[in-house]
């Protein structure tokens, strides 16, 4: 590997404290119990309040997008690759469905416990969770989390990794996943296909001080994973798609945010830029990406 991707530990940390600001359920419990607030305090100090003025709704809306695609495809087995201290498990084992967690071993041996601790205390079904240690550019481990399935269809899902990986390493996994996907008929649903464009927009309601504070941030994190994480977005929207098409995929677009859940946390958004920040959100798309017959 290029870089060792787990030195991206610490920004799921971040992420999950942007995601209890929100009503996103058990998001709260994960954060205290795995002090998200304060990694993100030390890694962002003076900043966070500025950050705190988008992120939480672009975590927020990102989280919630997955979900209603989850739902409108009516999955009933879901793998999360990169899971990090996602409450997703927890949510959807509620809903009878059953779920497979999967990240670098380090990753989960910290973060494993906790949400099956706070699982078994709100007396879940913790028998539809399971956790297994996979890197995605390592196709013999992804396969043996879905073994946990046994041949029953499934679908894949993930937010916030492809911004860590180079175009080489977006080709590995994508290979890898197609392979699991054509086995299993599922497909494979992301919220992190991102272009600059989009990111300028959101920098475009920043002025002075807070845009050039957002973009050190970015290069502060960059540097912390020993990634460039605005240099992995794909060069615009017809870029990805030719990406995707070539790697095996038919595509479907839906809207990251199309009014049909409530976002939270769009309080914190100054008043005289939130209509202006949903616009942005309906703007980016999730993806549903199947294999091609």
């Amino acid at each position: 590997m290029e870089n060792p991707h787990s030195k991206i530990s610490p920004t799921a940390k971040i992420a999950a404290y942007w995601k209890s600001l929100s009503d996103i359920p058990f998001s709260k419990e994960i954060a205290v119990a795995l002090q998200a607030e304060q990694t993100a305090r030390q890694s962002l100090g003076d900043n966070i309040a500025t950050m705190t003025i988008f992120s939480p709704l672009i975590l927020e809306a990102r989280y919630k997008a997955i979900d209603a695609a989850i739902m409108k495809r009516g999955a009933q087995h879901i793998i999360e690759l990169a899971c990090g201290l996602s409450p997703r498990g927890l949510q959807l084992a509620a809903a009878g469905i059953e779920y497979i967690g999967t990240d670098l071993p380090d990753i989960l041996a910290e973060t494993g416990p906790v949400i099956n601790s706070i699982g078994w205390r709100q007396e879940l079904p913790m028998q539809r969770i399971h956790f297994q240690a996979a890197n995605v550019l390592d196709k013999a481990q992804l396969e043996n989390a879905a073994g946990y399935f046994q041949g029953k269809s499934f679908d894949i899902c993930n937010e916030g990794l492809l911004m860590y990986l180079n175009a080489s390493e977006k080709k590995i996994m994508a290979e890898n996943i197609r392979a699991l996907l054509a086995a299993s008929g599922g497909c494979w649903i992301t919220t992190d296909i991102m272009f600059p464009d989009i990111r300028k927009q959101l920098f475009a309601a920043l002025t002075g001080s807070r845009k050039e504070l957002y973009t050190s941030v970015l290069g502060n994190i960059s540097e912390q994973v020993g990634r460039n994480i605005t240099a992995n977005d794909f060069e615009d929207e017809a870029a990805a798609i030719f990406f995707y098409e070539a790697a095996g995929f038919d595509i479907e677009k839906i809207p990251f945010y199309d009014g049909s859940y409530p976002l939270s946390t769009l309080h914190l958004v100054p008043a005289g830029v939130q209509e202006w920040a949903l616009e942005i959100l309906t703007q980016a798309s999730t993806w549903i990406l199947r294999p091609k017959q």
